[in-house]
């Protein structure tokens, strides 16, 4: 028996296709999103951004709400690693804080996917993102040990970024982080 030959296209596998395709769609979600919120970007428009027609977005995903929790935790996961690469060993928390919001400025049409556009009820999307606060939290707030307390930092940090957000960006990323930082202080 022979093996199999995996047929190329265009010097790319079949499977290597789709995950290009896939990719495509996820980023143009992500700047739709980010630009018109989630209700009012549909399949369509998605599939114009990314210049591949509604049958490739079928391949990869079986709905809008699919195509988002994997936009929201490929969001989350890129944040999380972000902000660990940027973490100084001299000053955890205080970098890590920075880096959290200094990236949420940096991208905003990716920050508004993280923090105003998703449906925070969905299970789906709590269970990635209770995920992504507890490793978030163990950057920003590394001193603070009760588990409440933890909750109750990201609970405020987060808001704060949030309204940061809709305010379009109002005060210095400085500034934000510091106030963010005194939730922190007090926690511990």
């Amino acid at each position: 028996m022979g093996t199999a030959k995996t047929r190329l296209y265009g010097g790319q596998s079949q499977e290597a296709r789709v995950a290009e395709r896939r990719e495509k769609l996820m980023q143009a979600a992500a700047k739709l999103y980010g630009q018109a919120g989630t209700t009012g970007v549909s399949v369509t428009a998605i599939c114009a951004e990314a210049g591949l027609t509604p049958r490739y977005f079928y391949e990869s995903f079986a709905s809008r709400e699919e195509l988002l929790l994997a936009v929201f935790a490929e969001v989350c996961e890129h944040l999380v690693a972000d902000v660990t690469a940027a973490i100084d060993a001299r000053a955890p928390a205080d970098s890590a804080l920075t880096a959290f919001f200094a990236l949420l400025a940096e991208h905003p049409d990716l920050a508004r996917v993280f923090l105003v556009e998703t449906d925070h009820h969905d299970p789906a999307m709590l269970k990635v993102g209770r995920g992504m606060l507890a490793r978030l939290a163990a950057l920003i707030a590394p001193d603070v040990e009760l588990p409440l307390a933890r909750v109750g930092v990201m609970g405020a940090v987060l808001r704060i970024a949030r309204f940061w957000i809709e305010s379009d960006y109002a005060e210095p990323v400085a500034e934000v982080s510091a106030l963010a930082r005194r939730f922190v202080e007090a926690a511990r």
